[in-house]
């Protein structure tokens, strides 16, 4: 201090004097322009640590053009580096100065050597701004040659940094105060002007705690160490059922049922030893209604007492819906089971009425050929066109009741499969065989563009209903001249198996739903092409339970259906499917 010159403490008083009123900015620079002015540097920084993320950032220069700071950082983001990474990282560490007698031998200060070569100035002086131990901040000057900096110099932008430091710390405790102050007005439009800062932030505090808490819907309640009612919102006194004025000093076990005080005395007892789980109870009104409430509550000391401070939910309304949607799924689940009983008795009545119906068919069906081979006597040719057709709609009617009792075994999920070794070959070649009667009917043609397949494991009879079905559909939904092909093709895990036809096609809106049980894509009683809607559903389920995937494509010109079956598994080569299931 005794080779500071006059001028030079006058300097460092002006830099405590500075008012701290004035806008950060303004102050940042005033105590720039009095350090290098009482230093003879041409010009300097002002790097301060955020209060946020502790990261420090270049706020303030002076004697530099307006864009310095924005030249500084681009220069950083060009380096591939930080601005801590020149010597106000050190200064960072360390809390001590850093001397930069020539910028241009300093390795730390290499990636941003443009600008000091640009803008004239070639040694520094870093010195840290602290509060206490901890660094805030550098104070940066910036002289226009190399120098040896002289132990004045040095002395000065130290005590100018320790001014400095104190400036910035009331200059930003100022801001938050003018800030407190601008809440507090928007807050409070009548506050007083001139409130000391210290009970402008008290009253803030407060005034914005009480707003918090009359505002509240849940009733929020202050409880003494005796358990009597000390404070409450005015949602606890809604909530509760009584004025203010008759709860406020009372024992809390006022506002509860005689049934309810052991169970409450409980909880009180709970709450002093430090236990806060929350629980449900009720309460019993002023003009004695009943209330649900969910109570949390906390503990705490206030002016050296302990208070308890209880939050009430009112539940009543919930309780009452609770009640209600309980009620109602007990409806539910009786029509339920009436559901599922009448679904039984319609199950077992398709079940019983198509055994019923089929005796008599396949008698008539069996008298029928009788008749046409006549085996009981002779008959003329339009007697036997009658039997033809009488023959026809008995294996219609036949066909109908299996696809009834099937759709009975699926409800019942008992669609019954007995797996072995099948040929798929032997099954497509049958198939087509006993279809082409059919076809050659409607003038079909009927291809096959297949190729030898591998055994699977499956149910014979059940995978031959499926073609059949597939074919029996495509035949129907195929006009005159159709085509027909019947495709197999040998993937590497599965066999796949394709019917294409050159029918009237599936709407692309209903391709999802083809194979839904009793779905038909025209289900008016004047729709052209029969049938009951099961049969797909009943393929779907077959192939399921052989753990393959069918499914249909159409494009107008026709349609596809796909099955892919999986091959039999190496080792045992037995598949792990369960015969019956």
């Amino acid at each position: 201090m005794e080779n500071i010159e006059k001028s030079k403490l006058k300097a460092l008083s002006d830099i405590a004097s500075i008012d701290i009123s004035l806008e950060f900015n303004d102050i940042l620079h005033k105590i720039l322009e009095i350090t290098c002015e009482g230093t003879g540097a041409k010009s300097g920084t002002i790097m301060l640590v955020d209060e946020l993320d502790n990261n420090i950032r270049m706020v303030a220069s002076y004697g530099l053009p307006q864009n310095y700071i924005e030249r500084v950082y681009e220069a950083a983001k060009k380096a591939g580096v930080e601005i801590s990474s020149s010597p106000s990282g050190t200064v960072l560490e360390t809390g001590k100065y850093y001397l930069v007698p020539n910028t241009f031998e300093e390795p730390k200060n290499k990636p941003f050597n443009d600008l000091p070569r640009e803008l004239g100035f070639s040694s520094m002086i870093y010195t840290p701004m602290k509060k206490g131990l901890k660094v805030i901040g550098l104070l940066n000057a910036y002289w226009a040659d190399p120098r040896q900096f002289t132990d004045e110099e040095i002395n000065f932008v130290s005590i100018a940094a320790s001014q400095a430091s104190s400036v910035v710390q009331n200059a930003r405790l100022c801001g938050r105060l003018k800030h407190n102050v601008r809440e507090l007005k928007q807050y409070k439009e009548n506050l007083e002007d001139k409130i000391k800062e210290t009970h402008k932030k008290l009253y803030d505090s407060e005034r914005y705690l009480r707003t918090i808490i009359e505002s509240s819907f849940d009733g929020i309640l202050v409880v003494d160490e005796e358990g009597r009612f000390e404070f409450g919102n005015d949602s606890a006194f809604n909530i509760l059922g009584w004025p203010r004025e008759e709860l406020i000093g009372q024992f809390f076990i006022k506002v509860f049922p005689v049934d309810m005080e052991k169970f409450m005395l409980d909880r009180w007892h709970d709450i002093q030893n430090g236990n806060e789980t929350p629980y449900e109870t009720n309460i019993i009104t002023k003009s004695d209604e009943i209330k649900y409430l969910y109570v949390s509550h906390s503990q705490g000391v206030i002016k050296g007492k302990r208070k308890y401070i209880v939050v009430i939910k009112n539940v009543t309304e919930n309780k009452k819906l609770e009640k209600k949607i309980k009620e109602y799924n007990e409806k539910l689940e009786k029509s339920n089971e009436e559901l599922k009983e009448a679904d039984n008795i319609k199950t077992e009545f398709i079940s019983n009425i198509t055994h019923e119906l089929m005796t008599p068919l396949t008698s008539i069906k069996g008298f029928v050929e009788l008749l046409d081979d006549e085996a009981i006597g002779t008959i003329n040719e339009e007697q036997k066109k009658s039997l033809g057709i009488i023959h026809r709609n008995s294996e219609r009617l036949i066909y109908l009741i299996k696809e009834l009792l099937a759709a009975s075994y699926l409800e019942k999920d008992k669609l019954g499969l007995h797996f072995g070794l099948v040929s798929i070959n032997d099954i497509l070649s049958k198939c087509i065989l006993d279809i082409q009667p059919l076809a050659k009917e409607k003038q079909i043609s009927l291809f096959k563009d297949t190729i030898p397949l591998p055994a699977i494991w499956g149910d014979e009879d059940r995978l031959t209903q499926v073609i059949i079905n597939l074919l029996g559909n495509a035949i129907k939904f195929t006009l005159q001249d159709g085509k027909i092909t019947v495709i197999s093709r040998d993937l590497p895990e599965k066999i796949k198996i394709s019917i294409r036809d050159t029918g009237i096609g599936i709407p692309g809106d209903q391709l999802s739903r083809i194979f839904e049980r009793f779905y038909q894509i025209d289900g008016s009683s004047k729709r052209k092409y029969g049938g009951t809607g099961i049969g797909l559903s009943i393929c779907k389920n077959i192939i399921e339970k052989h753990y393959g995937s069918i499914w249909a494509e159409s494009d107008g010109n026709g349609s596809t259906f796909h099955i892919l079956l999986p091959k039999l598994t190496s080792g045992n080569g037995v598949r792990n499917v369960s015969p019956g299931s």
